[in-house]
């Protein structure tokens, strides 16, 4: 805990990157919230939220490749600003949702969002071992992690709670304020597209540190040991992982009978369990590989034992286990990118990671509510986890990086 406090105070760019991410992800839970329970509201069935989430994950398949190319490309400071700004005009558009008439509003605005999420993500990742120092690369991964579990709690919580006090408008124009906040902080960030010293693996020597030479992420994806397994997780992971997102609710409905009550603990256990791992996370770094593979394995694990257990607190803690699993070991999985992945490719390299991850999750989750059709959702969740394990297989080569690249990747200052 001593090593996110001190991050935060040391690294002032980072201190306000991460502060400007924590606001707008808030309003992002407020905003998610409100939209779906209105759109149950105005329609009485589950088929405008389905609409809707799918419409969270396809814009992906486009914008991520291009987002990529973007963060390489241009000034990331630049890029984050104007997807800050130009998500307040979208998110305010939200309050013209009023009936099934208007009901295409909130399809457009999703898609809006999500485009210029897709935009931000790659410059954000690849901003970070920008203006972050090299030891404290990994506790900087390791906060992001706990930032997403605070930001599910009391996002989620928060926005339901508004949301059915105040009414959905409210909960509209804050999301909307998060993101003008966040924009300006990022203003303030100073920022030149002046690199870090970071490690390279000798694979790299002939590219990273000479900025004028250019290169192509697929010539690196024919060389790099670290993109192929990007990639490979980015296929594998999400089979099992998007059928975990549908089976939340699933389980506190139908298995535990409890509700929303039910739903409102497990997501609660689930932001717990990121919560926690940014703390503790930074404590592995001298065995990043080693937790990339191990976490998959206690995450699946956890997932299928959940689907065998009948009560609601058992659930709750096996999947706080599994998130902390998780999270951790995508702060070390982060970290390698970072620390591998030469500068001029590695947004392209998040964007690949994240649009491979996100059209599999999607495909996932449509497969998981055909299949919840014929077979238990413990059975399905089950399998879901068995195949979280299985993805650990992806991460295995990551063991024949060479004796150089594992001294450059465990190099902490002292």
């Amino acid at each position: 805990m001593k090593e996110v406090f001190n991050i935060l105070r040391k690294e002032v760019r980072y201190q306000r990157l991460v502060t400007a991410n924590f606001v707008s992800g808030i309003g992002d839970w407020f905003s998610s919230v409100a939209i779906l329970s209105l759109l149950l509201q105005i329609t009485g069935t589950g088929l405008a939220v389905g609409i809707t989430l799918a419409a969270r994950t396809l814009p992906f398949l486009f914008m991520g490749p291009i987002g990529g190319i973007l963060a390489d490309k241009m000034n990331k400071k630049v890029i984050l600003m104007i997807s800050d700004f130009a998500r307040i005009f979208l998110a305010l558009s939200l309050l013209f949702v009023n009936s099934s008439d208007t009901i295409w509003i909130a399809y457009v605005v999703t898609v809006g969002l999500v485009v210029f999420s897709a935009l931000s993500s790659p410059a954000r990742q690849s901003l970070i071992p920008q203006i972050v120092s090299k030891e404290n690369l990994t506790t900087a991964n390791a906060v992001d992690q706990s930032l997403n579990g605070i930001n599910m709690t009391l996002g989620a919580v928060f926005g339901g709670v508004i949301s059915a006090v105040l009414g959905h408008e409210l909960a509209f124009v804050i999301n909307t304020l998060t993101f003008l906040i966040s924009g300006l902080i990022i203003s303030t960030m100073s920022y030149d597209r002046k690199s870090v010293d970071i490690p390279a693996s000798n694979e790299y020597q002939d590219t990273v540190g000479n900025p004028e030479q250019e290169t192509t992420l697929w010539k690196e994806f024919r060389r790099s040991l670290m993109l192929k397994v990007i990639a490979l997780q980015a296929i594998f992971w999400p089979i099992g992982g998007g059928a975990i997102n549908i089976l939340i609710s699933v389980y506190g409905y139908q298995v535990y009978q409890e509700g929303n009550t039910g739903v409102g603990i497990l997501y609660g256990a689930l932001g717990f369990g990121f919560l926690i791992s940014g703390f503790i996370a930074s404590y592995f770094r001298k065995w990043m590989i080693q937790v990339v593979i191990l976490s998959s394995v206690i995450e699946g694990l956890s997932h299928a034992l959940m689907s065998q257990s009948s009560n609601l607190w058992i659930g709750a803690a096996l999947i706080s286990i599994a998130t902390l699993g998780a999270g951790i070991g995508n702060a070390s999985y982060t970290t390698l990118i970072m620390r591998t992945v030469p500068e001029q490719v590695l947004g392209r390299a998040f964007a690949l990671s994240e649009t491979t991850s996100n059209v599999m999750m999607a495909l996932s989750m449509v497969g998981t509510g055909v299949l919840l059709k014929y077979f238990p959702a413990q059975q399905v969740g089950f399998w879901a986890g068995i195949l979280i394990i299985l993805s650990a297989l992806t991460a295995l080569p990551l063991l024949k990086l060479r004796s150089s690249d594992m001294v450059n990747l465990n190099t902490v200052s002292q």
